[in-house]
């Protein structure tokens, strides 16, 4: 069940749909429209390749699957950052509490320098890791104490005094934890807590009124809703709205879906395998739900250009089964569904889009949780077989960021490595 190469093919072509997105209503179910692309295992075992600092294989083609293995060939540990690049030191792990689950970076002691923010569920805290340089962390003692049952993490300045702020969904006791940055740099004040709806796991921010102000966006597992929080001030927040969505949203995003200058939302509904999207008309008022149908038991999602077309697409994940969906984006906010290439697939519990390899092209990202490892499936462009790549990580990974780390303009991967107790970071060796 975990490996497996995959013999779709995510076309580049997209034909744009004409029906206008429907008018907004806090009280209106989700339609279903519209179909998606499943990257679903067929047969064969794939290779597994571990460039670190020199690979110098060329790609490998399994002649039975087609599937292509391995990065291409390319030098690395020169420092230059070059198209098609694929290079990491050893992983290095760094203690991160009891069972951590949610990861987010920036520069909390504001010393120039991305820090970590982690939510530890078991521990019941926020643990800080301060930067120090060339991808390396140390704990800021003590962890931020948190409620009952914190779970997903976003730093995002949320008032007027230019540092970052921490936001918690805390699906133990149906709130929003906002810990305001107060004190010597990198400190906070106590939470103070947000109304939300029923088992809130996973938050994001963003503008979306157009006020310069950032909202905040919670899904609400136990209500099957996406709760919506607008700034009314700096640090204050008016009363969510509430938005159907399918059942058991495990994940959101917010991205620019429509190219109309707003953010638009999009939901992983894990109880209804559908992907829920939310147009936004420019004032934060979201229109009803549309429903996609995608992998089993959706629990992550995220959003790029994956077929470079200028449209955004939406990729979703399962955790549960080894399958992967694309939703191709028609540049209106609606979507349909084509057949591509991708070589790989297993349950990916977190995915990210990214150009992991500098050239050009988006990548899939994720963490493999039950084989500890990270994923990257590689997009090598129109009408070419993407290569993967397998990196282990720690225990048990649940969550993952791409960002630059170290200062060296070449993107780094961490993890969220909730049996280990730890934070992994794969640090790039251009």
């Amino acid at each position: 069940m975990r490996r497996a190469a995959l013999s779709l093919v995510v076309s580049l072509a997209c034909v744009p749909a004409s029906d206008p997105p429907q008018t907004a209503s806090s009280s209106s179910e989700p339609a279903t429209t519209g179909d998606a692309t499943t990257l679903a295992p067929t047969t064969g075992d794939a290779t597994t390749v571990h460039p670190t600092t020199d690979p110098t294989t060329d790609p490998t083609t399994d002649p039975t699957t087609g599937a292509t293995t391995g990065a291409p060939a390319t030098a690395c540990g020169d420092g230059q950052i070059e198209p098609g690049q694929l290079c990491f030191d050893p992983p290095r792990s760094f203690a991160a509490g009891l069972g951590p689950v949610s990861l987010a970076a920036a520069d909390l002691d504001q010393d120039g320098l991305p820090d970590l923010g982690v939510v530890d569920f078991v521990g019941r805290s926020i643990v800080r890791l301060r930067g120090t340089g060339d991808a390396d962390f140390t704990a800021i003692e003590p962890p931020l104490p948190s409620s009952f049952q914190p779970r997903s993490l976003v730093i995002a300045g949320l008032d007027d005094d230019d540092r970052p702020d921490l936001a918690v969904a805390d699906l133990g006791i149906n709130a929003l934890a906002v810990y305001f940055a107060s004190g010597a740099p990198g400190e906070f004040a106590d939470f103070q807590q947000l109304t939300a709806g029923s088992k809130p796991r996973a938050i994001v921010a963003g503008d979306l009124d157009g006020d310069g102000r950032l909202d905040l966006v919670h899904a609400n597992e136990g209500s099957n809703d996406l709760g919506v929080s607008l700034a009314d001030g700096p640090g204050s927040f008016a009363a969510p709205g509430f938005y159907p969505v399918g059942l058991e949203p495990y994940d959101l995003a917010l991205a620019d879906l429509d190219a109309d200058g707003d953010l638009d939302l999009c939901s992983a509904d894990k109880g209804s395998d559908t992907v829920s999207v939310l147009i936004n008309p420019g004032d934060g008022a979201f229109a009803p739900a549309l429903a996609y149908p995608v992998t089993e038991e959706p629990r992550a999602l995220a959003i790029g250009d994956i077929d470079g077309d200028g449209h955004l697409d939406v990729v979703a994940s399962s955790y549960t089964f080894p399958n992967l969906k694309v939703l191709l984006g028609q540049g209106d906010g609606s979507f349909a569904d084509k057949p591509g290439f991708v070589p790989y697939a297993v349950g990916l519990y977190a995915v990210a889009v990214v150009d992991l390899d500098h050239d050009g092209a988006l990548d899939i990202v994720g963490v493999d949780r039950d084989q500890h490892e990270l994923v990257v499936i590689r997009n090598l462009g129109p009408g070419k077989l993407p290569t993967f790549d397998l990196y282990a990580v720690g225990l048990g990974p649940v969550d993952l960021i791409v960002a630059d780390l170290d200062g060296d303009g070449a993107l780094d991967v961490a993890t969220a490595d909730t049996t280990g107790g730890t934070v992994t970071v794969l640090r790039a060796a251009p």
